[in-house]
């Protein structure tokens, strides 16, 4: 299941990175909980979460990201058809300099395509960081 995670984040990472929020939005069901600072975000429709995804991609252009790495992965198996997915990330500019350090935790179904359901990002983050 890790190796086909791992691909799965791989492929989420590319979307993100190239600002394409429609086609991270394929990627979640909804509705959709983000979990950011410890506060639950609702997302009840497609378009409050492409709104979501394109606000954050938009946030870490202005910061000067250019890719994401997956640096670790840790998979919680729920059975055949869901997992938890810690991903470690590391965010960089164009020189190669990490913009960010993180990680995020992602309640997934699937694997048939797997499928986000939320995500909780573990760490605080002020509002230029979000």
């Amino acid at each position: 299941m890790t190796g086909n995670l791992s691909s799965f984040f791989e492929r989420y990472a590319e979307r993100y990175m190239a600002g394409d929020a429609d086609s991270v939005a394929d990627m979640c069901e909804v509705p959709f909980t983000a979990v950011r600072s410890g506060s639950p975000i609702h997302l009840g429709d497609r378009e409050a979460l492409v709104d979501h995804l394109a606000g954050l991609m938009a946030s870490y252009r202005a910061a000067g990201a250019a890719a994401a790495d997956v640096v670790e992965l840790d998979v919680l198996e729920q059975g055949e058809g869901a997992a938890i997915a810690t991903v470690h990330w590391h965010v960089r500019a164009a020189d190669g300099a990490v913009v960010r350090d993180f990680r995020t935790s992602y309640q997934l179904v699937g694997p048939q395509p797997w499928r986000i359901l939320g995500y909780v990002n573990h760490d605080a983050l002020t509002p230029a960081q979000a």
